[in-house]
């Protein structure tokens, strides 16, 4: 400090000393002073709670009696011969026989000389052996406050309550490192704050990191001020231009015109740093280094270390709480989904939003346009720049997949084919993602929004993508993982969007004829399959093993898509001109005997959408015999469940595929569900033994399969349901625990969203009835093409709901022959309950009529609705309670026809 500004400042603080009083208050001040000296705790008993002077006590005691304050306003005090300082001491070493540090502090000026003279004089005596006498005039409680205790923050804001020029001389002088007020709009959040002081606790050095615009200074400055007692030194350091930790120990602190050295106070004094915006070349173990065993320092970027603590978005609440701050009127509510929708839980894009609601902007019009808040300026560079701008070095190649993809998330075996493992983890230790399932990697809404504005990703870029999703796609097509079905899932859209602008590589299109369902197929971009089959005919097989795929499943592509489209009629007479593809395909040169079983297999499955199954048996058996290929011995299983003399053989097929799949071969996972869905309809005739055993086999697949984004997962996992709401209620619960809900990319899949209706419809006869059908309703209008199926449970959940007018109007939309024994019940039903007894007898005799075969199992429940149809009617219903009974052994269906006997 300049010798003339410290000399200014003590005289400052002398004359305010002077003019200190009442005692109580210099006594206050004198045991505050003491305390931050000497980092001990003191009792002060010198006065009472009112002020007043309590005789024969010493002013000050620390708890354990070895430092002992006596204070004192008299003028005069350290003058002459010392009379009442001495009288002090004697008074302290009789009452504190302990004592060792021994202060006796004065508001006024000391004569000079007597100080000095008095402690060699005390120190001689016997007595004073072992202890330590400060005897402390004005001007060196002016000194040491200057020269020590200025710096510190915490000890400053508790003496100035007592001498306030204090807090005057410190904001007189330009201070340096001082934390920056909390944001007028900051939200607290008290999950962040918990974690961060967990960590200081056991920590030297703590990193916050995160996108620009994330809240990491503000959660920073939240934490410095809270500890504002924990620490005798708190200081913020912009952190942008100091490259090293050289340069950070260089920084010189500054507070009242007193300066000092961060690395020195780090070392020395119990410190807390804020290290704001760091540079990426700061180490966090040279920066832990530097602290002593009672500092800390907090450090804030965007580019990660390992075991960072990566700073959340804001919760829903958080984010509606920061919006309408300062605004006298709540957000509505569809405007607030929307702008949650767009930018999710981003502070600074919030922040942004909420400063031209209170301009006067209305919320419908934010939310319009919330969608280009990236674009909005922010300290003079857009929002986009501020929140990736300094990342593109680091991350450019990972964040130009999401571009090219032209969505927030992406595959994650996909992202790791083309980056690599190590360059995955590095990428999600940024705070860039969002929490996805295991399957895929998901950045954060704002930072998708950001991204779209910024021309990272070239044409060139674009192409070598490209090429590498080719490459990913022929590995995984025979492969038996879940690779390919995710990436059918996850980047359809993008597949969709190559394949329309004239990419048409075989490895694309076989993506796209996987689509399930039918209104989802485009199936104007697949090829047709008669001329590409009559193309390869004359080609050798070896060499175009895709597109010989391409044609099967186009075909069957197509026959889905004109199945719920435009009805059962029209996709037979389709199919019945597909057969010379197949012909086609069966004469290439160098078919090997794989290839030959798919042809062959597909054939036979075609015959088999046809309704011809004599000659679809043959063909499968026919396959099975020449290549064990596992497909077709579940298509066998399947029929053979509609035979009950063939059950044995059902049973045979089916384990020899569990049998594969234990010991790790050939059975990929969607195999595996389909065999699980076969499996649970045949529980009552011979499937009940194997399902038993296996059944966690097969959940377990469905579950995972639901959870990484599979829609086929939740297809299954509505197969289980099914099964165990007749055979094992008890276990229904215990499934729906491990049920996830579906994935932000599943909800316009209509089958896993109709899977998840109808799991949802199941469970509401089991568990909290309201809860569970508001679900499924909710589910089932989510559908943009429902299927016949779809729409028929849909209709239940609606009478199950008691809106049977509505239930109606959706049942009597549906034509589907295949299904009519179970859309009568069901418009029975809803007839029944809207007093049309005629009308829901006459359907639910239709139903009883269709019961037989395979479908008996059903006879008992469609017996019980015409029993209560014949009773509104005022007719017997004796025959059909009878034959219901012996039809079922389901406690609950017995359960209901006991009480139409009563």
């Amino acid at each position: 400090m300049n010798p003339q500004t410290r000399s200014l400042l003590i005289q400052r603080v002398i004359d305010s000393l002077a003019t200190l009083g009442p005692g109580s208050i210099f006594e206050r001040f004198g045991v505050v002073f003491v305390q931050r000296l000497c980092d001990v705790r003191l009792v002060q008993r010198g006065s009472s709670v009112g002020g007043s002077p309590v005789g024969g006590a010493l002013d000050a005691v620390s708890e354990d009696g070895r430092v002992v304050v006596e204070a004192s306003i008299m003028k005069g005090y350290f003058s002459g011969s010392m009379a009442k300082p001495w009288g002090d001491l004697d008074h302290t070493l009789t009452l504190a026989p302990l004592a060792q540090d021994i202060y006796l502090l004065s508001s006024q000026r000391a004569e000079t000389g007597v100080i000095e003279a008095m402690t060699n004089a005390a120190l001689q005596q016997q007595r004073m052996a072992g202890r330590r006498l400060y005897l402390m005039d004005s001007r060196s409680i002016a000194e040491t406050t200057i020269d020590t205790l200025m710096l510190y923050d915490d000890a400053i804001d508790e003496l100035a309550q007592h001498l306030p020029v204090l807090a005057d001389i410190r904001d007189d002088h330009p201070a340096s490192l001082n934390a920056p007020p909390l944001s007028a709009l900051y939200v607290k959040n008290k999950a962040v704050d918990a974690e961060l002081d967990r960590r200081l606790k056991s920590k030297a050095c703590v990193e916050i990191i995160g996108i620009g615009g994330i809240g990491k200074s503000q959660a920073a400055a939240a934490c410095l001020l809270r500890n504002n007692g924990n620490f005798h030194y708190r200081f913020w350091v912009n952190g942008r231009d100091i490259n090293s930790v050289e340069q950070l120990s260089s920084v010189p602190v500054r507070r009242g015109g007193a300066e000092r050295n961060v690395s020195a106070l780090l070392r020395r004094n119990s410190t807390f740093l804020v290290v704001d915006d760091a540079s990426p070349s700061l180490s966090i173990e040279q920066l832990a280094n530097l602290c002593g065993p009672d500092s800390r320092i907090l450090i804030t970027r965007q580019n990660p270390s390992f075991g960072a603590f990566a700073m959340p978005t804001m919760e829903a609440q958080q984010a509606r709480t920061l919006l309408i701050r300062g605004l006298d009127q709540p957000i509505p509510e569809k405007a607030f989904l929307a702008i949650w929708r767009a930018i999710g839980g981003h502070p600074l894009s919030l922040a942004l939003l909420n400063t031209a609601a209170r301009q006067g902007v209305s919320w419908d019009d934010l939310a319009d346009d919330c969608a280009n808040v990236a674009k909005l300026p922010v300290d003079g560079a857009r929002l986009a720049d501020r929140i990736l701008g300094r990342l593109k070095p680091a991350i450019e190649e990972e964040l130009c997949l999401f571009q090219w993809a032209n969505q927030s998330h992406c595959d994650r075996a996909f992202f790791k084919h083309v980056i690599g493992v190590m360059r995955l983890r590095a990428f999600e230790q940024h705070g860039l993602t969002a929490a996805e399932s295991d399957a895929s990697i998901r950045i954060h809404d704002i930072v998708f929004a950001a991204l779209k504005s910024l021309n990272w990703l070239t044409a060139e870029k674009a192409r070598e993508i490209d090429n590498q999703l080719e490459a990913f796609i022929l590995q995984q097509i025979r492969g038996n993982g879940h690779n390919l079905q995710l990436i059918a899932s996850q980047l359809r859209v993008k597949i969709t969007s190559n394949v329309e602008k004239g990419d048409r590589r075989a490895a694309f299109l076989y993506v796209l004829s996987m689509v399930w369902t039918g209104s989802a197929i485009p199936i104007h971009l697949l090829p047709d399959p008669q001329k590409e089959a009559h193309r390869l005919k004359s080609l050798d097989a070896a060499s175009n093993d895709v597109a010989i795929l391409v044609v099967l499943e186009s075909i069957e592509a197509r026959g889905r898509s004109l199945r719920q489209i435009s009805g059962e009629v029209a996709a037979s007479a389709w199919l019945q001109t597909a057969v010379r593809a197949y012909d086609d395909l069966a004469v290439m040169a160098g078919l090997d005997a794989r290839q030959s079983a798919e042809i062959k297999h597909h054939r036979a499955k075609m015959h088999s959408a046809l309704g011809e199954d004599i000659e679809a048996e043959r063909l499968f058996e026919e396959v099975v015999l020449d290549y064990p290929l596992n497909e077709a011995k579940l298509q066998l299983v399947r029929g053979y469940s509609r035979e009950p003399r063939k059950y044995e053989k059902a049973k045979q097929y089916a384990s020899e595929i569990i049998a594969e799949k234990l010991v790790g071969s050939s059975v990929s996972p969607s195999l595996t569900l389909a065999l699980g869905d076969a499996l649970n309809g045949a529980r009552q005739t011979w499937a009940g033994e194997l399902i038993a055993v296996h059944e966690e086999l097969f959940l377990s697949e469905a579950l995972y399969s639901a959870a990484i984004g599979i829609p086929q997962g939740y297809h299954s996992v509505a197969s289980f349901v099914r099964a165990l709401v007749w055979y094992a209620r008890d276990e229904v619960e215990k499934v729906l625990e491990r049920l996830p809900e579906p994935s932000p990319w599943m909800m316009d899949d209509d089958q896993s969203r109709g899977s998840y209706a109808e799991i949802m419809l199941l469970a509401s006869g089991v568990c909290d009835e309201s809860i569970y059908l508001n679900r499924a309703l909710e589910a089932y209008e989510a559908l943009k093409v429902p299927n016949h199926y779809q729409k028929r449970k849909w209709g239940e959940a609606l009478y199950r709901l008691g809106r049977y007018q509505e239930a109606e109007f959706i049942l009597e939309t549906i034509e589907d022959k295949s299904g009519w024994i179970w859309l009568a019940h069901s418009l029975s039903q809803v007839k029944y309950e809207l007093g049309k007894f005629k009308d829901a007898l006459n359907l639910v005799n239709e139903s009883v009529t269709g019961a037989i075969g395979v479908n008996e199992k059903y006879r008992s429940s469609f017996l019980l609705q015409r029993a209560k149809v014949k009773i509104a009617l005022s007719q017997d219903p004796v025959s059909d309670i009878a034959e219901g009974r012996r039809y079922t052994c389901n406690p609950g269906l017995l359960e209901q026809f006991a009480k139409l006997t009563q």
